[in-house]
């Protein structure tokens, strides 16, 4: 148990970072213990482009919709957060009309889209620079006097009166018998050659391989991407020169580009969201599995997880 402290979050990534800052501005006093400092967990190896993908929950709409009104605000200020309203084009076969939370929405002209897709549109969505995000996040969270320790946890309901599990994949050690799985990304960092709007393949989020995305982040682009269930090994390079290769056809001025950084993440999917008490451990609140989502929902899950504290500060402990 750590004294001093009225909650542990554990995890370092964008969804404890988060939880963390809205406990924090609530005026309890943070610890965020990780193993991971917060620019080498899985969220910084994300594309992040708000949109909800595979994730599975019956509120995942609402959370996505509560995290896209403060990326909004956030993107007033897109030196020091991160966080862009970014235009772009989704194109595909059939590709249906966005959903709710995109913004200007506008069907694209066959001509307007790269060759081999059919159909497309055209909308804005925040889009966000994950080093620089969690840097944000991070000042955020030491500004109202929260801390961050990397250290390794293996006991969650012995760490304090109050503790959230924001582990992502890590439950799979500190939640026995949990069904997370990890589902492997790709993604490539460039200079960017002055592309200034995304392009996003559409994605039914079923089956492994390749999918494609630029995604321009300032003086960066970001490219990807891959889906590979239960894959768990590091960065492969025939996977980056196939990413290079569909991302140059989709945008040619990437063409003749070389890859400063191949970013490998694993993202914690799981048939639903977990995020709610502990079924042993009411003190103990748990918010991971959030697939490729953990971005889109950050800060409606991080609501979520401060209304339920009132209950969750005031029950019983191990330890």
């Amino acid at each position: 148990m750590t004294h001093g402290t009225d909650v542990v979050v554990v995890g370092a990534g964008v969804s404890g970072l988060t939880c963390a800052v809205r406990l924090a501005e609530a005026g309890l006093r943070v610890l965020v213990r990780s193993a991971d400092s917060p620019l080498t967990t899985t969220s910084c190896a994300a594309g992040a482009i708000w949109g909800p993908h595979l994730v599975a929950h019956d509120r995942a709409e609402s959370w996505a919709l509560a995290s896209l009104g403060v990326f909004r605000e956030l993107a007033a200020d897109p030196v020091a957060t991160g966080v862009r309203m970014t235009w772009g084009v989704e194109a595909g076969q059939d590709v249906p009309r966005p959903g709710p939370g995109a913004e200007g929405v506008r069907l694209c002209a066959a001509v307007e889209l790269p060759p081999g897709y059919t159909s497309g549109w055209e909308y804005r969505v925040p889009l966000i620079d994950m080093t620089r995000y969690l840097d944000y996040l991070t000042y955020r969270l030491l500004n109202k006097n929260g801390e961050i320790q990397i250290s390794r946890v293996d006991d969650l309901p012995a760490l304090g009166p109050l503790v959230v599990n924001c582990t992502g994949l890590g439950a799979r050690e500190l939640v026995p018998g949990d069904p997370i799985r990890p589902v492997r990304g790709d993604l490539l960092v460039l200079d960017n050659p002055g592309i200034d709007t995304f392009f996003v393949e559409h994605d039914e989020d079923d089956g492994d391989g390749l999918t494609t995305y630029v995604l321009p982040q300032g003086d960066r682009v970001m490219l990807g991407g891959s889906r590979f269930a239960g894959e768990w090994s590091d960065e492969d390079p025939q996977i980056r020169q196939d990413i290079l290769d569909r991302c140059a056809r989709a945008e040619p001025l990437l063409a003749g580009s070389r890859v400063r950084e191949h970013r490998v993440g694993l993202r914690p999917v799981r048939d639903r969201v977990r995020i709610g008490p502990d079924d042993r451990y009411p003190h103990v609140i748990h918010n991971y599995g959030h697939g490729g989502g953990g971005v889109t929902l950050s800060w409606g899950c991080a609501d979520e997880v401060l209304a339920l504290t009132g209950a969750g500060a005031h029950t019983t402990r191990r330890g």
